[in-house]
């Protein structure tokens, strides 16, 4: 019995699109483990330039009720009393001393775009994931301005 050589055909393209797929999809997890959450991870020298860009034209008394409309102050003001969260009367101060090679102003931005890149000890990564796609780029400056303010609350 002579075999057909199309019999082998299907199996060989099946196989090929199989492995084509399957290369695609540990490109694309690859790619996903240099994001979170869709938030690109930034080496330190690029979170400083982000956070310095995001100050440029930055207002404080804007970041002051973006706090309270993001309801960051459910935890960071309200729920610090009952060890929710890091209170951010004093952080502007404390995040200078976090991380030595960031600013205190790169320090907040990685904590509200990246919130589980640090965890201050004594608190589980709680915040939501989604501020650094959530918040504009004038909101996140806001904010950051905001909190780098010796009377932040």
């Amino acid at each position: 019995m002579k075999k057909n050589p199309l019999t082998g055909a299907p199996v060989v393209v099946a196989l090929v699109l199989f492995v084509v797929v399957t290369v695609a999809f540990m490109a694309v997890f690859a790619l996903g483990s240099q994001t979170a959450n869709g938030v690109e991870t930034l080496s330190v020298a690029e979170l400083k330039d982000r956070a310095d860009a995001l100050l440029v034209d930055a207002d404080p008394e804007r970041g002051a009720a973006l706090v309270v409309t993001y309801a960051c102050t459910s935890c960071h003001r309200e729920g610090a009393a009952n060890g929710i969260a890091p209170a951010f009367e004093g952080i502007a101060a404390r995040s200078a001393e976090r991380d030595l090679q960031l600013s205190a102003a790169a320090y907040i931005y990685q904590s509200i775009a990246q919130p589980g890149a640090f965890l201050v000890e004594g608190y589980v990564n709680a915040m939501p994931q989604n501020y650094g796609t959530r918040m504009t780029d004038q909101e996140m400056g806001d904010v950051i301005a905001y909190l780098l303010q010796p009377d932040a609350r």
